[in-house]
Protein backbone atom coordinates (compact mmCIF):
# COMPACT_ATOMS: atom_id res chain seq x y z
CA UNK A 1 0.00 0.00 0.00
CA UNK A 2 2.62 2.39 0.79
CA UNK A 3 4.60 2.34 -2.54
CA UNK A 4 1.17 2.43 -4.49
CA UNK A 5 0.59 5.94 -2.63
CA UNK A 6 4.26 6.89 -3.52
CA UNK A 7 4.13 5.85 -7.05
CA UNK A 8 0.39 7.78 -7.34
CA UNK A 9 2.61 11.23 -5.87
CA UNK A 10 4.89 10.55 -7.85
CA UNK A 11 2.90 10.63 -11.01
CA UNK A 12 0.72 14.25 -9.52
CA UNK A 13 4.14 15.94 -8.88
CA UNK A 14 5.27 14.90 -12.72
CA UNK A 15 1.96 15.98 -14.38
CA UNK A 16 1.96 19.28 -12.29
CA UNK A 17 5.80 20.08 -13.83
CA UNK A 18 4.36 19.23 -17.24
CA UNK A 19 1.41 21.63 -16.79
CA UNK A 20 3.91 24.29 -15.24
CA UNK A 21 6.46 23.74 -18.34
CA UNK A 22 3.65 24.34 -20.88
CA UNK A 23 2.07 27.71 -19.09
CA UNK A 24 5.66 29.48 -18.77
CA UNK A 25 6.18 28.73 -22.65
CA UNK A 26 3.52 30.64 -23.53
CA UNK A 27 0.06 29.13 -22.09
CA UNK A 28 -2.23 25.98 -23.13
CA UNK A 29 -2.45 25.65 -26.80
CA UNK A 30 -6.02 26.85 -28.14
CA UNK A 31 -8.18 24.73 -30.84
CA UNK A 32 -9.65 26.74 -33.65
CA UNK A 33 -12.96 27.70 -33.63
CA UNK A 34 -15.14 27.44 -37.10
CA UNK A 35 -17.44 30.05 -37.80
CA UNK A 36 -19.85 30.21 -41.23
CA UNK A 37 -20.77 34.03 -41.68
CA UNK A 38 -23.86 34.88 -42.69
CA UNK A 39 -24.92 38.30 -44.63
CA UNK A 40 -28.07 39.39 -46.28
CA UNK A 41 -27.26 39.80 -50.07
CA UNK A 42 -29.68 40.26 -52.89
CA UNK A 43 -31.51 37.44 -54.28
CA UNK A 44 -31.41 35.83 -57.87
CA UNK A 45 -34.23 33.73 -59.24
CA UNK A 46 -32.59 30.28 -60.40
CA UNK A 47 -33.45 28.06 -62.88
CA UNK A 48 -35.35 25.78 -60.11
CA UNK A 49 -36.86 28.98 -58.00
CA UNK A 50 -34.03 29.20 -55.57
CA UNK A 51 -32.56 32.12 -54.41
CA UNK A 52 -28.88 32.43 -55.02
CA UNK A 53 -26.74 35.16 -52.98
CA UNK A 54 -25.22 37.98 -55.13
CA UNK A 55 -22.40 40.00 -53.14
CA UNK A 56 -22.49 43.24 -54.22
CA UNK A 57 -19.30 45.44 -55.62
CA UNK A 58 -18.82 48.78 -54.19
CA UNK A 59 -17.81 50.96 -56.76
CA UNK A 60 -13.89 50.97 -57.55
CA UNK A 61 -13.22 47.56 -56.13
CA UNK A 62 -11.74 45.10 -58.16
CA UNK A 63 -13.95 42.08 -59.81
CA UNK A 64 -11.28 39.52 -60.42
CA UNK A 65 -13.75 36.93 -60.66
CA UNK A 66 -16.23 35.55 -63.60
CA UNK A 67 -19.84 36.95 -63.18
CA UNK A 68 -21.49 34.37 -61.82
CA UNK A 69 -23.75 31.57 -63.57
CA UNK A 70 -27.32 33.07 -62.76
CA UNK A 71 -29.04 30.04 -63.97
CA UNK A 72 -28.02 26.81 -62.04
CA UNK A 73 -28.11 26.14 -58.48
CA UNK A 74 -24.81 27.13 -56.56
CA UNK A 75 -22.46 24.31 -56.88
CA UNK A 76 -22.53 21.83 -53.90
CA UNK A 77 -18.80 21.32 -52.32
CA UNK A 78 -16.90 18.75 -54.53
CA UNK A 79 -16.16 14.95 -52.15
CA UNK A 80 -12.57 14.74 -51.13
CA UNK A 81 -10.75 13.73 -53.92
CA UNK A 82 -13.34 14.78 -57.18
CA UNK A 83 -12.55 17.81 -59.16
CA UNK A 84 -15.30 20.93 -58.78
CA UNK A 85 -17.80 19.81 -61.74
CA UNK A 86 -17.59 22.79 -64.41
CA UNK A 87 -20.07 25.71 -63.98
CA UNK A 88 -22.58 26.16 -67.09
CA UNK A 89 -22.03 29.46 -68.37
CA UNK A 90 -25.26 32.00 -69.58
CA UNK A 91 -27.11 31.03 -72.90
CA UNK A 92 -27.08 33.02 -75.78
CA UNK A 93 -28.65 32.90 -78.86
CA UNK A 94 -28.31 34.09 -82.40
CA UNK A 95 -29.78 37.58 -83.03
CA UNK A 96 -30.88 39.91 -85.85
CA UNK A 97 -31.43 43.22 -84.67
CA UNK A 98 -34.88 44.46 -85.75
CA UNK A 99 -35.43 47.70 -88.03
CA UNK A 100 -36.32 50.84 -86.96
CA UNK A 101 -39.95 51.32 -86.17
CA UNK A 102 -42.46 53.03 -84.29
CA UNK A 103 -45.57 51.19 -82.76
CA UNK A 104 -48.95 53.27 -80.86
CA UNK A 105 -51.13 51.24 -78.58
CA UNK A 106 -53.85 51.35 -76.74
CA UNK A 107 -52.67 50.77 -73.06
CA UNK A 108 -55.14 49.65 -70.10
CA UNK A 109 -53.87 49.77 -66.40
CA UNK A 110 -55.53 48.70 -63.47
CA UNK A 111 -54.21 48.95 -59.62
CA UNK A 112 -57.29 47.73 -57.81
CA UNK A 113 -59.27 44.47 -58.34
CA UNK A 114 -62.00 46.20 -58.69
CA UNK A 115 -63.16 46.28 -62.71
CA UNK A 116 -63.55 50.62 -62.32
CA UNK A 117 -60.50 50.75 -61.53
CA UNK A 118 -59.32 49.84 -65.00
CA UNK A 119 -58.14 53.36 -66.85
CA UNK A 120 -57.26 53.81 -70.30
CA UNK A 121 -54.97 55.54 -72.10
CA UNK A 122 -51.69 55.27 -75.00
CA UNK A 123 -48.22 54.54 -75.74
CA UNK A 124 -45.44 54.91 -78.34
CA UNK A 125 -42.54 52.67 -78.84
CA UNK A 126 -39.79 54.11 -80.11
CA UNK A 127 -37.37 51.86 -81.70
CA UNK A 128 -33.94 53.32 -83.52
CA UNK A 129 -31.33 50.86 -84.89
CA UNK A 130 -28.71 52.73 -86.79
CA UNK A 131 -26.68 49.48 -87.02
CA UNK A 132 -24.09 50.14 -84.61
CA UNK A 133 -26.24 52.12 -82.15
CA UNK A 134 -29.69 51.78 -80.88
CA UNK A 135 -32.33 54.10 -78.53
CA UNK A 136 -35.82 52.65 -77.76
CA UNK A 137 -38.32 54.92 -76.09
CA UNK A 138 -41.43 53.94 -74.42
CA UNK A 139 -43.94 56.87 -73.65
CA UNK A 140 -47.54 56.77 -71.92
CA UNK A 141 -49.95 58.85 -71.22
CA UNK A 142 -52.84 57.00 -69.16
CA UNK A 143 -56.11 59.02 -67.56
CA UNK A 144 -55.68 60.77 -64.55
CA UNK A 145 -51.60 59.91 -64.22
CA UNK A 146 -48.40 61.79 -65.06
CA UNK A 147 -46.74 61.61 -68.47
CA UNK A 148 -43.72 58.57 -67.99
CA UNK A 149 -41.72 57.64 -70.18
CA UNK A 150 -38.73 54.95 -70.21
CA UNK A 151 -35.56 55.55 -72.86
CA UNK A 152 -33.11 52.77 -73.20
CA UNK A 153 -30.14 53.53 -74.88
CA UNK A 154 -26.88 51.32 -76.17
CA UNK A 155 -25.41 49.18 -79.11
CA UNK A 156 -24.99 45.70 -80.23
CA UNK A 157 -22.28 42.97 -79.36
CA UNK A 158 -21.89 39.11 -79.88
CA UNK A 159 -25.14 38.44 -77.06
CA UNK A 160 -27.38 40.84 -79.10
CA UNK A 161 -28.87 43.88 -77.62
CA UNK A 162 -26.65 46.17 -75.16
CA UNK A 163 -28.23 48.22 -73.04
CA UNK A 164 -26.00 50.87 -72.25
CA UNK A 165 -28.20 53.07 -69.89
CA UNK A 166 -31.54 53.56 -69.21
CA UNK A 167 -33.82 56.20 -67.47
CA UNK A 168 -37.49 56.72 -66.58
CA UNK A 169 -39.05 60.22 -66.48
CA UNK A 170 -41.39 61.62 -64.73
CA UNK A 171 -43.96 64.68 -66.00
CA UNK A 172 -40.01 65.18 -68.12
CA UNK A 173 -37.54 64.61 -64.83
CA UNK A 174 -35.38 61.59 -64.41
CA UNK A 175 -36.34 59.79 -61.56
CA UNK A 176 -34.35 56.95 -61.64
CA UNK A 177 -31.76 55.14 -64.03
CA UNK A 178 -29.30 52.62 -64.32
CA UNK A 179 -25.66 51.58 -66.42
CA UNK A 180 -24.48 48.98 -67.55
CA UNK A 181 -20.23 48.67 -67.32
CA UNK A 182 -20.59 46.31 -70.29
CA UNK A 183 -16.34 46.15 -70.19
CA UNK A 184 -16.76 45.54 -66.38
CA UNK A 185 -19.75 42.68 -66.98
CA UNK A 186 -21.52 45.04 -64.02
CA UNK A 187 -24.56 47.29 -63.74
CA UNK A 188 -24.84 50.39 -61.36
CA UNK A 189 -28.24 51.61 -60.53
CA UNK A 190 -29.56 54.86 -59.01
CA UNK A 191 -31.15 53.87 -56.57
CA UNK A 192 -28.88 51.03 -54.67
CA UNK A 193 -25.36 51.34 -53.78
CA UNK A 194 -22.70 49.32 -55.61
CA UNK A 195 -22.92 47.19 -58.38
CA UNK A 196 -23.86 43.69 -59.79
CA UNK A 197 -22.21 41.35 -62.03
CA UNK A 198 -24.15 41.00 -65.30
CA UNK A 199 -23.74 37.94 -68.29
CA UNK A 200 -23.07 38.35 -71.62
CA UNK A 201 -27.02 39.47 -73.01
CA UNK A 202 -27.93 41.39 -69.97
CA UNK A 203 -31.06 43.31 -70.69
CA UNK A 204 -32.93 46.49 -68.88
CA UNK A 205 -36.32 46.82 -67.77
CA UNK A 206 -37.77 48.24 -71.68
CA UNK A 207 -34.65 46.72 -74.21
CA UNK A 208 -35.49 42.77 -73.23
CA UNK A 209 -38.11 43.83 -75.92
CA UNK A 210 -35.99 44.40 -78.12
CA UNK A 211 -34.11 41.73 -77.95
CA UNK A 212 -36.83 39.30 -77.61
CA UNK A 213 -37.55 40.63 -81.30
CA UNK A 214 -33.84 40.22 -82.21
CA UNK A 215 -34.22 36.31 -81.52
CA UNK A 216 -37.82 35.88 -83.01
CA UNK A 217 -36.24 37.66 -85.86
CA UNK A 218 -33.27 35.22 -86.55
CA UNK A 219 -34.99 32.66 -85.28
CA UNK A 220 -37.70 33.20 -87.76
CA UNK A 221 -34.70 32.88 -90.50
CA UNK A 222 -33.68 29.63 -89.43
CA UNK A 223 -37.27 28.36 -89.28
CA UNK A 224 -36.74 27.64 -85.43
CA UNK A 225 -38.87 29.54 -82.73
CA UNK A 226 -39.10 26.77 -79.93
CA UNK A 227 -37.13 28.27 -76.88
CA UNK A 228 -37.30 28.69 -74.30
CA UNK A 229 -35.22 31.66 -73.92
CA UNK A 230 -33.78 33.07 -70.98
CA UNK A 231 -33.16 36.65 -70.09
CA UNK A 232 -30.85 38.28 -67.54
CA UNK A 233 -32.93 41.73 -66.52
CA UNK A 234 -32.00 44.64 -64.20
CA UNK A 235 -34.65 46.70 -62.99
CA UNK A 236 -35.09 50.00 -61.69
CA UNK A 237 -34.82 49.06 -58.00
CA UNK A 238 -31.46 47.74 -57.50
CA UNK A 239 -32.99 43.84 -58.63
CA UNK A 240 -31.29 41.50 -61.23
CA UNK A 241 -33.34 38.55 -62.27
CA UNK A 242 -33.70 35.49 -64.61
CA UNK A 243 -36.88 35.83 -66.90
CA UNK A 244 -37.66 32.68 -69.15
CA UNK A 245 -40.11 32.91 -72.04
CA UNK A 246 -41.81 29.72 -73.21
CA UNK A 247 -43.43 29.58 -76.50
CA UNK A 248 -47.13 28.81 -76.55
CA UNK A 249 -48.69 26.41 -78.74
CA UNK A 250 -50.87 28.10 -81.38
CA UNK A 251 -54.31 30.01 -79.98
CA UNK A 252 -56.79 32.50 -80.95
CA UNK A 253 -55.27 35.95 -79.91
CA UNK A 254 -56.87 38.10 -77.32
CA UNK A 255 -60.07 39.95 -78.90
CA UNK A 256 -58.02 43.49 -78.27
CA UNK A 257 -56.04 42.11 -81.41
CA UNK A 258 -58.67 41.03 -84.08
CA UNK A 259 -58.92 44.52 -85.53
CA UNK A 260 -55.61 44.28 -86.75
CA UNK A 261 -56.17 40.92 -88.37
CA UNK A 262 -53.99 38.76 -86.65
CA UNK A 263 -54.73 35.04 -86.36
CA UNK A 264 -52.75 31.51 -86.36
CA UNK A 265 -52.63 31.57 -90.03
CA UNK A 266 -52.32 33.96 -92.56
CA UNK A 267 -54.78 33.26 -95.79
CA UNK A 268 -54.86 35.98 -98.21
CA UNK A 269 -53.81 39.32 -97.23
CA UNK A 270 -54.15 38.89 -93.40
CA UNK A 271 -51.02 39.52 -90.76
CA UNK A 272 -48.76 36.68 -90.42
CA UNK A 273 -49.63 34.16 -87.25
CA UNK A 274 -48.33 35.84 -83.88
CA UNK A 275 -45.55 34.15 -82.05
CA UNK A 276 -47.15 33.81 -78.43
CA UNK A 277 -44.41 33.67 -75.54
CA UNK A 278 -45.00 33.76 -71.67
CA UNK A 279 -42.87 34.45 -68.61
CA UNK A 280 -44.40 32.54 -65.87
CA UNK A 281 -43.85 33.37 -62.20
CA UNK A 282 -42.05 31.57 -60.09
CA UNK A 283 -43.01 33.63 -56.76
CA UNK A 284 -45.65 35.22 -55.70
CA UNK A 285 -46.03 39.21 -57.28
CA UNK A 286 -43.15 38.18 -59.66
CA UNK A 287 -43.68 39.83 -62.98
CA UNK A 288 -45.81 38.03 -64.89
CA UNK A 289 -45.52 38.66 -68.88
CA UNK A 290 -47.58 37.38 -71.84
CA UNK A 291 -46.39 38.30 -75.50
CA UNK A 292 -47.49 38.15 -78.83
CA UNK A 293 -44.93 39.28 -81.38
CA UNK A 294 -46.03 40.24 -84.62
CA UNK A 295 -43.67 38.94 -87.61
CA UNK A 296 -44.70 42.10 -89.30
CA UNK A 297 -43.81 44.58 -86.72
CA UNK A 298 -40.34 42.60 -86.65
CA UNK A 299 -41.72 40.99 -84.27
CA UNK A 300 -42.03 43.64 -81.42
CA UNK A 301 -45.08 42.88 -79.93
CA UNK A 302 -48.58 43.02 -81.36
CA UNK A 303 -49.71 43.33 -78.35
CA UNK A 304 -48.33 42.62 -74.19
CA UNK A 305 -50.12 41.92 -71.14
CA UNK A 306 -47.69 42.67 -67.54
CA UNK A 307 -49.30 41.62 -63.87
CA UNK A 308 -48.24 40.81 -60.68
CA UNK A 309 -50.00 37.73 -59.53
CA UNK A 310 -51.69 37.39 -56.69
CA UNK A 311 -51.59 41.50 -56.83
CA UNK A 312 -54.41 43.37 -58.60
CA UNK A 313 -52.22 45.53 -60.86
CA UNK A 314 -51.61 44.83 -64.65
CA UNK A 315 -50.78 46.97 -67.43
CA UNK A 316 -52.19 45.92 -70.97
CA UNK A 317 -50.61 47.41 -74.77
CA UNK A 318 -52.56 46.51 -77.44
CA UNK A 319 -51.17 47.84 -81.03
CA UNK A 320 -54.01 49.97 -82.41
CA UNK A 321 -54.89 50.04 -86.24
CA UNK A 322 -51.72 51.40 -88.83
Amino acid sequence: MPTRRLFVLTLVVLSAHAIGGLLASGGMPRFASWRVGTRAPANMSTAAGARVPLTLVEPGQAHDAAPANLLARPPAPPAPGRPRAPVTPWPTYATRAPASIALHYALVQRTHAAASAATGGEATLEWTNTGTAFSLRLATAAEGRPPRDWESSGGFDAAGVAPRRLAEHERGREKRSIAFDRDGARVHFSSAPGALPIAPGAQDRWSWVAQLAAIAEAGARRGRLAGPWHLQVAGLRGDLERWTFRVLPPGDPPPELAPQGNELSAPGNRAPALLHVLRATEHPYDLRIEAWLSPSLHHFPAGLRMSTPPGPWSLSLWQRNP
